[in-house]
């Protein structure tokens, strides 16, 4: 990864990548095969999601070996090719990597599920009933449902933050913590520039097992769909003794001598005290996002609040942002008044290109794929066959990059695809967007070209100086530069009063028209448009 505060890494959803063996399913040699592309749109390198065995049943995040990978996916060879041939192009690779839990098939879990006296039965975190049989205590996973499972082969519960298929590893013993420390030396050695921890405030639980308090008065309305926000999540997440244990990891990552970033994933509801304690002294992870952020919003207003929220708390206001991933419906689709316009998609991708640290891009986000409505017949994902409260799942942003229109499967694949070629993409397709100079993906290129040639952009503070629900007016503030960037997130002209300390100069974003700063400040936007300032200096 290139030395700066701002890299954009592609998110690639391996699965739906490219097929490269034509048996539906995307895998490592074809993220080789199109490497090329990543060096054509001008990321700075690519976030692998889970490649490790698994039996899938949450596809990836349900592990039985972290020092694996999945056959589907391809050899270990095959890998290290990956990271060599990503390396000659200038680009790095890193891992989505999943530590907190193991699936239930894991051995470790078999072996320690086989009762209180087998070599791993303190592996995972296990408890006795109450005395009337129900769970050691009121935790509750993300999902809203009791953090405890009854396994009766070993006649006791065990903690799953997450998916009841996924059981906590038990992270206060010493050989748990040896085996994670193992396994990131491991992937490390193959030449990846990083790991990004999921669950990463998770790690860790109260020894006690203490029932977690209510939550303050005022949250019931927002909990009536999730009672997990009736509880203050005191004791089961975000302990403070988690931070010792990403310490131990940065100690072997600064074992290295070239630079290798440790990347967190979390979610908590109040997340950025979280990740102040976990980024501002330098000593456990370089950057953090959470789950909860831009990713679930669909308004700069939403935005604007989240930002100030972030640069208030974190100290120097480093993260990891995205708008999309593949658990959330695609930003086009799920943004307000956007509707899938492929001029909503460049308004939306200037705004996440113009934020402060690590930058990832969802693959598909570069074309403004809009989501897909996937047949419940062809359901693939676990919420969406159960139609939890009339959720789809998250399949509609998980289908098949569209490469090329006239062929089969758009390209992706020369059989039948896990999941169904979305035939509205026909019009979204690589090929055709290449050839079009005003195309979204053509935009995009152009978008991360532009932002390299702007030091504010790669290493300048940010701040939020005004937004509400359809307007937001963003600050990047480098020694060298100072830039101010106004957006339009809606279908309707606006006026924005623009009170700089100076005169700007207008800078031309790429395929977009230029509006320019009337008497006073005053500034007219076009529906969806961006406007960016460089403030000149006395």
């Amino acid at each position: 990864m290139k030395p700066n505060t701002s890299p954009i890494l592609y998110h690639v959803y391996v699965r739906s990548f490219f097929d490269s063996n034509g048996d539906g399913i995307g895998d490592l040699q074809g993220v080789i095969n199109k490497l090329d592309y990543f060096v054509w749109l001008g990321v700075d390198g690519i976030l692998l999601s889970p490649v490790f065995e698994s039996p899938l049943s949450d596809f990836g995040y349900d592990i039985t070996n972290l020092r694996g990978l999945n056959p589907e996916y391809g050899s270990m060879a095959t890998f290290t090719t990956l990271v060599e041939e990503a390396k000659q192009r200038g680009l790095s690779v890193m891992l989505d990597f999943v530590a907190n839990h193991t699936s239930s098939k894991h051995p470790w879990f078999i072996e320690s599920s086989a009762g209180a006296t087998s070599a791993k039965a303190d592996w995972y975190v296990w408890s006795p009933a109450k005395a009337d049989g129900t769970p050691p205590n009121n935790w509750l996973t993300i999902f809203g449902e009791s953090a405890w499972r009854w396994h009766p082969t070993r006649g006791q519960y065990y903690l799953h933050n997450t998916l009841s298929n996924q059981p906590d590893l038990n992270y206060r013993n010493a050989d748990v913590v040896r085996e994670l420390n193992q396994s990131v030396r491991f992937w490390l050695d193959t030449g990846v520039s990083g790991l990004r921890l999921d669950s990463v405030n998770l790690f860790l639980h109260d020894d006690k097992l203490r029932n977690n308090p209510p939550r303050h008065l005022g949250w019931q309305d927002d909990a009536r769909a999730d009672p997990y926000r009736y509880q203050s999540q005191r004791y089961n997440i975000s302990r403070p003794e988690n931070i010792h244990l990403l310490k131990q990891l940065r100690v072997i990552v600064d074992g290295y001598e070239e630079k290798k970033w440790l990347l967190g994933s979390l979610s908590d509801p109040s997340p950025y005290a979280t990740i102040d304690r976990y980024t501002s002294e330098g000593d456990a992870l370089d950057a953090a996002n959470v789950f909860e952020s831009l990713s679930l919003c669909h308004s700069v207003g939403q935005v604007g609040e989240q930002l100030d929220d972030f640069m208030k708390a974190v100290h120097p206001g480093i993260g990891c942002w995205s708008t999309g991933n593949h658990d959330i419906a695609r930003t086009v689709s799920r943004w307000q008044d956007a509707n899938n316009q492929p001029e909503a998609a460049k308004l939306l991708l200037t705004m996440l290109m113009s934020l402060q640290g690590v930058i990832s891009l969802f693959q598909g986000e570069e074309l403004g794929l809009p989501e897909s409505d996937v047949p419940p017949s062809q359901r693939r994902d676990l919420f969406g066959q159960q139609v939890i409260a009339n959720y789809v799942g998250r399949d509609g942003c998980r289908t098949p990059m569209p490469w090329q229109s006239s062929e089969e499967n758009f390209g992706f694949s020369a059989s039948s695809p896990w999941l169904p070629a979305d035939p509205k993409h026909s019009e979204y397709t690589i090929d055709k967007q290449q050839q079009d100079d005003t195309s979204v993906l053509n935009f995009t290129r152009t978008l991360l070209q532009w932002r390299k040639q702007h030091v504010a952009m790669q290493d300048g503070a940010c701040r939020v100086l005004a937004y509400n629900q359809t307007l937001m007016v963003l600050e990047r503030h480098h020694a060298d530069q100072t830039l101010i960037i106004a957006l339009n997130a809606s279908n309707n002209e606006a006026t924005v009063r623009l009170n700089l300390p100076s005169e700007a100069k207008s800078l031309s974003l790429p395929h977009m028209a230029n509006a320019v700063p009337e008497n006073h400040g005053v500034l007219k936007l076009l529906p969806w448009q961006a406007w960016v300032g460089e403030l000149v200096r006395g």
